[in-house]
């Protein structure tokens, strides 16, 4: 018979962990686990307290001995499996989780069961396995937005793209005035290659969706997809385009802001525009002030911004439908795109239109009370790469130093070696007198870093490049015969074209 302190104390635990209590949880917990050593509640309490404290290792700990006694309990199991997932311990945890489902659990434990089993299999690359068991947790939840972004994520991966853009249109059934049921069909088409279609997504999440960042990024991907295919530099107006749009269009967070500048910084730079790359990398670095201050993506120049509520959505489509059709087989892409039954009047029609002004005018933002942003990382070295890339536009080589040496500082290897090759090439386009000693002293870098690590094909290829600014053509060829074809090939034409002075 269970000792009534006991009881009465796991009874207390239980009461201070629904409040938060965790201290006092996980003491009440200890007290039963003294009178009682073989109490498995009591070491389920204690590790409920210590999950939330995020101490995982001993929350493991716990849940052991409370599988300990009692082994024939599937939610023991459960409760070690979830925390060793959490702990990142996941080869223990699949096994746990499996045994909990041998056993069996209560329902809100199979659920959780289910898609903890899908995500720790998609985590180690066991795709198939994660769809059962998704599956398994939608057939008992019901449709699910998470499940099915997992899943849509999932056939993305195996390059299904029927079965992805199934889901998808799942998503915008029950989501209709989201994006994500658009993004995800407009990425699965674009990894389809499927550009006319993915633009046609793009323009029904226009006509129902509300608008979001991701919108307006896919936008811009979509027509860098296109420049990919027909090198056309008027992509690039367009992209900024959608840059401006989306600063004035969708409710601004500072870090949004950021990579809207960082992101227009890129394509003036492709536009060989480096004063207007440098406002723009400047503007990153102070967003806040710049957005609140007006400034413009813009350039007085460019053709005026074209509205994107504008669309001629259904003529475009009707004009491309039969294009499409002959076209669709493959995949057989026409019923995943529009599937829905026809309604009463014989109609089909994804999604009712939104009525006129139910979208509102475009309203004025402004980033206030952010205090100063901290750019990551990685947005520092891309701020660097693309203020090197100005500069040399400018021929300012003294200043293209100055961010190479800064790119040096990066926790990214390769930006190192952009870093240490750049401030050398400058220095050499500088005449300055120390130029050949420093090709040598980064010559020798990357020749270190090939013998530390022979697979590193770009200390070899910087390495290379080296040579062929110092007109040591014969160690460049040399360093070639080291590699495999595919790579000794392209770098051998390089050296030839700079033996041959470029012609």
């Amino acid at each position: 018979m269970p000792n009534e302190k006991v009881v009465q104390l796991l009874s207390d635990s239980r009461l201070a962990f629904l409040n938060q209590q965790n201290n006092v949880a996980l003491d009440l917990a200890n007290q039963a686990i003294k009178l009682d050593s073989q109490n498995a509640d009591a070491y389920k309490c204690a590790g409920n307290a210590l999950m939330s404290m995020e101490r995982y290792g001993d929350a493991i700990k716990e849940y052991s001995l409370a599988v300990k006694y009692d082994a024939g309990n599937g939610n023991r199991y459960f409760d070690l499996g979830f925390a060793q997932a959490t702990d990142e311990r996941l080869a223990d945890a699949l096994k746990n989780l499996a045994k909990a489902d041998e056993l069996g659990c209560i329902p809100e434990n199979t659920i959780q069961l289910y898609n903890l089993l899908g995500i720790i299999c998609f985590d180690i690359g066991r795709y198939d396995d994660a769809l059962i068991n998704l599956n398994k947790a939608e057939q008992l939840v019901g449709v699910n937005l998470d499940i099915l972004q997992r899943k849509a994520i999932i056939y993305g991966i195996k390059n299904d793209i029927r079965r992805g853009l199934q889901v998808a249109n799942q998503i915008k059934l029950i989501a209709p005035s989201e994006y994500i049921g658009y993004q995800i069909a407009f990425k699965l088409l674009i990894q389809a290659e499927r550009l006319d279609i993915a633009q046609i997504e793009l323009h029904k999440a226009a006509k129902y969706a509300v608008r979001t960042n991701d919108f307006y990024f896919d936008q811009m991907n979509l027509e860098l997809e296109k420049y990919k295919i027909d090198k056309d530099k008027a992509h690039f107006p367009r992209v900024l385009e959608i840059i401006q749009a989306a600063l004035e269009t969708v409710e601004p967070q500072i870090k949004n802001v950021t990579e809207c500048y960082i992101n227009a910084a890129e394509i003036y730079l492709q536009m060989e525009n480096a004063d207007k790359t440098l406002e723009c990398l400047d503007a990153a670095q102070a967003p806040a002030e710049a957005y609140n201050n007006g400034f413009a993506i813009i350039d007085e120049e460019l053709a005026p911004p074209a509205e994107l509520d504008e669309y001629a959505i259904e003529e475009m489509i009707e004009a491309d439908r039969e294009k499409i059709e002959e076209e669709m087989g493959e995949y057989g892409l026409e019923e995943l795109v529009e599937n829905t039954e026809p309604n009463e009047d014989g109609e089909r029609e994804f999604f009712t239109e939104l009525e006129e002004g139910e979208v509102g005018d475009t309203p004025t933002f402004r980033l206030d009370g952010l205090g100063e942003y901290e750019l990551s990382g990685e947005d520092k070295d891309q701020i660097n790469r693309l203020y090197i890339g100005a500069y040399t536009l400018k021929k300012d080589f003294g200043k293209v130093v100055t961010y190479a040496k800064a790119l040096q500082a990066s926790q990214g290897i390769q930006n190192i070696y952009i870093g240490k090759y750049t401030e050398a090439n400058a220095r050499k386009e500088m005449g300055a007198a120390d130029a050949e000693e420093k090709y040598r002293e980064i010559a020798r870098f990357f020749r270190d870093a090939m013998i530390k690590d022979p697979t590193d094909i770009v200390a070899v290829t910087f390495r290379v490049q080296c040579c062929i600014d110092m007109g040591d053509y014969k160690e460049a060829e040399e360093v070639c015969r080291l590699l495999a074809r595919e790579v000794r090939e392209p770098l051998l034409e390089k050296i030839a074209e700079a033996k041959s002075g470029g012609d």
